[in-house]
């Protein structure tokens, strides 16, 4: 039976170092762009630009320098920009988009979907799909505003064949606090997809057949698939595994609004992102979803990033430090070569005889 065969890649800023290393190291093994593996991929903030990167058929070697060598520029403030923010962080947002919309207009000029999504299925005969996440802030039904709700891209729909990659990188990257929102509409999508493969399931597994022709040129709306044509390789950007509140803190647990702002932007983010694993252990059988998500605090983890932890650095979206990147990069390195033989059999590409470097 033929598998479709789903890459998903989570939110993580900077961090998504280790998911474009991981699918470096599989490109290194088999000489097979993830273009040509995956049947579709999915995409949140930093995992959504690694996904319109590779839809765009930048190299995995282009994409892993993106964030070795430019993530002073992805996150990047001035003193000005601090002193109209009101001396900090309080009044506006971390960081200015003006270098990341740079460096993605370098990258991606003004292809849009329908290019990306012609050009893939010219080179490889069949269908590929990007889908992208972001947020709405401001929907609009027939007119009027309505509830906040997630804001899915998808090259095959209809309604999506126009909008620029570089629109759709700023959309789902604009994450809360640290981007300003964009086109004044669009915040990151891991206010609520921080995790995309169950979007991306859902869409697979979808045989509603609408009335109206505009999500897909058949009218359907998903793929018809059944769950077990399923496969998701799921990748994340890594964790502290520091996102939980220890009995001691949460005392009386009578809390107010002091105490629940310091815990709710992670609780937020890490609850969607355990939810969607959820549901996609639910529907998937176990041999068709492998996830991937390195821990800081693990034995395994090199020293530069154990001390970090240690030291109660917090490894945030805007980690910028070379070492640590680069520490990142090897402990991804590593966990590919320990686990080489079954990741590339849950792709069901050959595995080298040689020893990976």
């Amino acid at each position: 039976m033929d598998q479709y065969l789903i890459l998903s890649i989570d939110g993580g800023g900077t961090r998504g170092i280790i998911p474009a290393t991981i699918l470096q190291c599989i490109f290194e093994d088999t000489r097979t762009h993830p273009a040509a593996i995956f049947d579709m991929m999915a995409g949140t903030s930093t995992g959504g630009i690694i996904c319109i990167a590779l839809a765009a058929q930048k190299t995995t070697q282009r994409v892993v320098e993106l964030y070795r060598d430019e993530a002073d520029d992805i996150f990047y403030d001035t003193g000005w920009d601090d002193f109209r923010d009101g001396f900090g962080k309080n009044l506006g947002a971390d960081y200015t988009q003006d270098r990341l919309k740079k460096i993605l207009d370098h990258e991606f000029g003004t292809v849009d979907m329908r290019q990306v999504h012609d050009a893939l299925q010219q080179k490889y005969s069949r269908e590929k799909i990007l889908m992208v996440t972001s947020f709405d802030l401001n929907p609009q039904d027939d007119g009027r505003s309505v509830n906040f709700k997630p804001a899915v891209f998808n090259s095959s729909f209809q309604r999506d064949k126009n909008e620029r990659l570089v629109d759709l990188a700023m959309r789902t990257s604009a994450g809360p606090t640290y981007f300003p929102i964009y086109q004044k509409k669009y915040v990151d999508g891991g206010v609520a997809l921080n995790h995309p493969a169950m979007a991306a399931v859902a869409f697979v597994l979808n045989c509603y057949h609408g009335p109206q022709l505009e999500y897909r040129a058949d009218g359907f709306r998903g793929l018809n698939k059944r769950p077990n044509e399923i496969k998701v390789l799921s990748l994340g950007c890594g964790t502290s595994n520091n996102n939980y509140i220890d009995p001691q803190d949460i005392g009386s647990g009578d809390w107010g609004n002091l105490k629940w702002i310091k815990y709710l932007p992670d609780m937020l983010t890490e609850s969607n992102v355990q939810a969607s694993d959820y549901y996609v252990r639910q529907v998937l059988h176990p041999d068709n979803y492998l996830r991937i998500q390195l821990e800081f605090n693990h034995d395994d983890a090199p020293d530069e990033i154990k001390k970090a932890i240690h030291a109660g650095k917090v490894l945030g979206l805007d980690v910028k430090e070379a070492k640590l990147l680069k520490a990142m990069e090897t402990y991804a390195r590593n966990h590919y070569s320990k686990n080489r033989e079954s990741i590339l059999s849950f792709l069901e590409l050959p595995i080298p005889q040689t020893s990976f470097v």
